[in-house]
């Protein structure tokens, strides 16, 4: 347990209350005890206030300004400057998540030529390859498949049922977690009247620092130079890298976006769930992408993006389907209405 005089020091928060007040778990508003911590960041929540058990809650200044210091403060606070931001931080504090393996298992394969850091727990059905190279405090799970000629940095944790292909590079402070797959080939086929001929893909992956990707997410290798993933990159769940893509730092991918190949995409973008890059496209800077959009050319300049349209009434959504594909026909009848309107104008 911690005191919030602690907790408001490691977040450089101002503390208003109990300051040798004890600590043991961050919690929401709605189900917090008197031993817990929580956040207020959004106005929706302002009621839960009144009724929250919590025992401090994180609230930025303007807040408790303009509405907390008008009322009987019966919790105690620590004051912010971003409240989920500093959740964030204290959930670290509190954070009981083990890692996946601890000791290396005697039912784990490690080649002879692989080389181990210090402090690398390996688990049960894991297997190292030829002069794979893993750093210190590395965490592997249990049947994690890690191929031959790897780097995998210093404090990174790879969860269970993980597949990391050869010539793959990951950096420190990385996670990788349950059944995703780093470096299987990119969708690389030229057609032969009709047949398929595979492209082979001997590119790699190289995945930067402080990078997390989600459970059966697929990160294709290159097929001539190497897929890049810098650092700081959040990809979610079921999300596909495909082959040859770069993404820049710090960018946050949501459960099912998908980036086809060769399409670079800059730092600091974020992409909500289900969005869908389409190839040998340059995405800029701090783009950000709303749900289920589709993005079909590149842009230069920095913005936000939306596609598609929202849930309607069936019988409503087929009266507008019929509409869309009349679409064409109607912008060719305007067209001839304006150059009639124009030789009016002009006799």
């Amino acid at each position: 347990m911690l005191t919030l005089a602690k907790i408001a020091e490691h977040i450089s928060g101002e503390l208003v209350g109990n300051k040798e007040h004890l600590i043991s778990k961050v919690s929401s508003l709605d189900k917090a005890e008197n031993s817990e911590i929580s956040f207020l960041s959004n106005h929706k929540f302002e009621s839960e206030l009144n009724t929250t058990q919590a025992g401090c809650v994180l609230v930025s200044k303007t807040y408790f300004d303009q509405c907390l210091s008008k009322l009987h403060i019966r919790n105690n606070y620590i004051i912010c400057e971003d409240p989920y931001l500093a959740f964030a931080f204290v959930g670290q504090l509190f954070d009981t998540t083990s890692k996946p393996a601890n000791g290396i298992s005697d039912r784990a394969y490690i080649s002879t030529s692989a080389q181990l850091g210090k402090s690398v727990s390996v688990a049960s059905g894991a297997s190292i390859g030829d002069n794979t190279i893993i750093g210190d405090n590395v965490s592997i799970g249990v049947n994690v498949a890690i191929g031959q000629d790897i780097i995998i940095g210093a404090n990174s944790i790879i969860y269970s049922l993980v597949s990391i292909y050869p010539n793959t590079r990951i950096g420190i402070n990385c996670i990788l977690h349950s059944n995703c797959v780093i470096g299987s080939d990119g969708f690389g086929y030229a057609n032969k009247q009709g047949e398929w001929i595979k492209i082979p893909q001997t590119g790699g992956v190289n995945i930067g620092n402080n990078v997390e990707v989600g459970a059966n997410a697929c990160i294709d290798r290159g097929a001539l130079k190497d897929t890049i993933i810098r650092d700081g990159v959040k990809i979610d769940n079921l999300c596909h890298i495909a082959h040859n893509v770069e993404v820049g730092e710090n960018v946050a991918m949501a459960a099912m976006t998908g980036v086809a190949g060769s399409t670079i995409i800059g730092k600091n973008c974020t992409f909500s769930g289900r969005s869908s890059i389409l190839g040998h496209l340059n995405i800029a800077d701090n783009t950000h992408v709303t749900v289920a959009t589709v993005i079909n050319k590149s842009n230069s300049t920095a913005g936000v993006f939306s596609s598609g349209t929202g849930a309607q009434e069936n019988k409503q959504w087929r009266k507008n389907v019929a509409r869309f594909k009349q679409l064409d026909d109607m912008a060719k009848r305007i067209r001839s209405l304006e150059k009639q309107l124009q030789k009016k104008e002009i006799n």
